[in-house]
């Protein structure tokens, strides 16, 4: 008899099998090329911004505020959309941290409810933004629900829809924008109306 019992070392019962192992990692893969996509896209906002918010004070130096409201209000849906995606990039973060954990130790897929929710509530926002981005985000999580279903760990595939979830969900989304929010305060300079 194995005098640590069982554990993180058994290869018995908590150890993943082939397929599950298969499903998660393929959630990975999806999850690391949207975390490219999403990196991709925070690039090209950030250098537009810069160049539009240049702009607006080559604007303003010369007088011409009426031009230079117009491309400030620009400015602004930009920085709106950039915290979205900062605060998108920072649960797909998580929830790629999560899928390496459950790979590496083989537990822990319920933990994974609460980003999920978060994850679809995110979705909403980028809804008419980037539907092929939507699009892929709608397969990652039907995939991380098969995850978490095929773990075996989570008896009811509907929990994380129960309300303590969706307050969990709500608190991942909070911690999100705020990271999001501090940051691009960080990066950007105030526009001055």
């Amino acid at each position: 008899m194995n005098i640590l019992g069982r554990g993180l070392f058994d290869s018995g019962a908590r150890a993943l099998d082939r397929k599950k192992r298969e499903k998660a990692e393929s959630v990975l893969i999806m999850l690391r090329s949207l975390l490219s996509r999403i990196d991709t896209y925070i690039s090209r906002l950030e250098e537009r911004e810069k160049q539009l918010f240049n702009k607006v004070v080559e604007l303003t130096s010369i007088g011409d505020d009426a031009r230079a409201r117009i491309i400030a209000g620009e400015v602004s849906q930009i920085r709106s959309v950039l915290r979205h995606m900062t605060a998108f990039r920072y649960i797909v973060e998580e929830i790629t941290l999560k899928i390496e954990n459950y790979l590496a130790i083989g537990q822990a897929a319920e933990s994974l409810g609460p980003a999920i929710a978060a994850l679809r509530e995110i979705r909403g926002v980028f809804r008419g933004l980037i539907p092929s981005m939507e699009l892929e985000v709608q397969m990652i999580e039907n995939g991380l629900k098969e995850v978490i279903t095929e773990s075996g760990e989570y008896t009811a595939p509907f929990t994380w829809y129960s309300p303590q979830a969706t307050q969990e969900a709500k608190k991942v989304l909070e911690e999100a924008y705020a990271i999001a929010e501090k940051k691009l305060r960080e990066t950007f300079p105030k526009i001055s109306k």
